[in-house]
């Protein structure tokens, strides 16, 4: 699947036309991979593959239900081992990412795909297009995970498989922006009317629909896109804050976010108490608050983590946890102790805690099970200069940790 990047990708539509300047100086900070984006993209690789699968002609015509003989034509196939084994090295369950992505994404696809064939023989089904927006937005272009056309119908879809936010493809403009590059392109040639777009994120088991006529979305590209593009393009106009500015890599040090909290802090002033209506208005602003607290508080640590410096801040060591070692020698021990099967079978899942009460104490532990137990250091956490605890050092961690289990 495509890795690439536009400066105006769709996938960041909705913050660069809400907030032009923004795609210029979020181009200038670092794009950090979180194992989130790492899971993400092992999900559409194995989208992308079994769409594939089930395209293949052998398959359509051997099977009139693929669906019953998923296993024994997925498992094996070497792209998926290749992703299997990328899944392990990133500590993702594969079989789980397998099994949801064909169940509540690949299959409402196909499905949709088999329908369109019943009403055009000659239905297309694409997989991982990249469309080219350059004619509307500059520079840019994007891929949609499938795109299906048939008669004078197009079909646009956009995998989300994280299980944070539900998004909605109303009025969406990434969706709009697939549609738009679907259409002039694979779509150029077909006498199409109107554009479904399609949100499906199968851990939230959910799939999100819009439908948009070829005029509406025309009107749309011209009164909205192709303006507020030219200005994202330039870096120009003013910096707008909103719920769009949630995964800005720019929000910890936006000055117009900042502004934006102070003004609503301030604009109740000092008073006996909020009424109910006051707290509603709060709890509106409450997000986009929230969001960008918690940006600063990540830009300091990941600042810190680099070797910068934060003045009046310092990284610690956060909290440690315990966990058994060897989980086969610890069941062995707690059987020949009398306990029963049922009580220490799942050990992975229970918490020291929860062992020591089992076994009636921490004394009874220590003795049975402590040579076991593996403490595992805290990660860095961002404290203020004047707490007590050293700073943090991977190294000194690391050298506490081996000497509780000498």
């Amino acid at each position: 699947m495509p890795t690439d990047h536009a400066l105006l990708a769709p996938s960041a539509s909705k913050r660069w036309l809400a907030c032009t300047p923004s795609a210029r100086v979020e181009a200038l900070l670092p794009d950090r991979v979180t194992p989130y984006a790492e899971e993400g993209t092992i999900a559409h690789a194995v989208a992308e593959n079994l769409l594939y699968y089930y395209k293949a002609a052998e398959l359509i015509a051997v099977y009139d239900d693929p669906w019953e003989h998923f296993n024994e034509f997925a498992i094996g196939r070497p792209l998926l081992n290749g992703l299997r084994a990328a899944a392990a090295d990133k500590g993702f369950d594969f079989r789980e990412i397998l099994e949801t992505v064909h169940d509540y994404y690949v299959k409402v696809v196909w499905e949709d795909f088999v329908k369109a064939r019943a009403i055009d023989k000659d239905a297309t089904l694409l997989v991982e297009q990249r469309v080219d927006l350059s004619d509307f937005v500059p520079e840019s272009f994007g891929s949609s995970d499938a795109i299906i056309i048939f008669g004078r119908f197009l079909k646009v879809y956009d995998l989300k498989y994280g299980r944070g936010v539900r998004v909605s493809a109303k009025d969406n403009p990434q969706m709009r922006l697939y549609a738009l590059g679907a259409l002039w392109g694979p779509g150029e040639t077909y006498p199409i009317d109107a554009i479904a777009m399609t949100i499906i994120q199968p851990r939230l088991h959910s799939v999100s629909l819009d439908t948009i006529g070829v005029q509406e979305l025309a009107q749309w590209t011209a009164e909205v896109l192709v303006p507020a593009a030219r200005k994202a393009f330039e870096g120009v106009g003013d910096f707008v804050p909103g719920e769009h500015c949630e995964f800005c890599r720019a929000k910890a040090t936006c000055g117009a976010l900042a502004e934006y909290t102070s003004r609503v802090v301030a604009s109740y002033g000092p008073t006996e108490g909020l009424s109910a209506e006051e707290i509603g208005a709060v709890l509106e602003k409450l997000p986009v608050i929230e969001s960008w607290i918690a940006g600063v508080r990540q830009h300091a640590q990941q600042t810190l983590e680099d070797g910068g410096s934060i003045p009046g801040w310092k990284l610690v060591e956060g909290r440690s946890t315990r966990k058994i070692l060897k989980e086969a020698e610890a069941r062995q021990i707690l059987q020949q102790a009398g306990f029963q099967q049922w009580d220490y079978d799942k050990i992975e899942l229970r918490g020291i805690t929860d062992l020591t009460r089992l076994v009636g104490g921490a004394k009874t532990f220590n003795t049975l099970l402590g040579h076991l137990v593996e403490r595992q250091p805290g990660k860095p956490a961002l404290a203020p200069e004047s707490d007590p605890r050293a700073p943090y050092s991977p190294a000194s961690s690391a050298e506490a940790s081996f000497g509780e289990m000498l």
